[in-house]
């Protein structure tokens, strides 16, 4: 046990003071606030694209189609993701965003 008192984590010495901090707080607003910083993190709000921005992606893809008729949706959401210089799960959301 000795040993691993000698192994010193960087974390410890911010654990320490935080444990002797809630040790002075009254039970119930110590209880509210490990309960608190045990909830897992919210998750991110979904990002709000321009709607300028998902209808000239729309009519991209559309203009894709019409130009390489043996192209896949798959293949012209791709080149249009490219052009445009996002991911194509962003494309997929802008995407989505027109279609509501």
């Amino acid at each position: 046990m000795a040993f691993l008192q000698t192994i010193s984590q960087p974390w410890q010495q911010h654990a320490e003071h935080l444990r002797q901090v809630l040790a002075q707080l009254d039970p119930k607003e110590r209880r509210r606030i490990l309960d608190y910083i045990s909830m897992p993190p919210e998750p991110p709000k979904p990002k709000a694209y321009p709607i300028g921005e998902c209808m000239r992606a729309a009519r991209r893809v559309a203009e894709l189609l019409q130009l390489h008729q043996k192209w896949t949706q798959a293949k012209a959401r791709r080149e249009t993701a490219r052009e445009l210089g996002v991911s194509p799960v962003q494309l997929r959301r802008m995407l989505r965003h027109v279609e509501q």
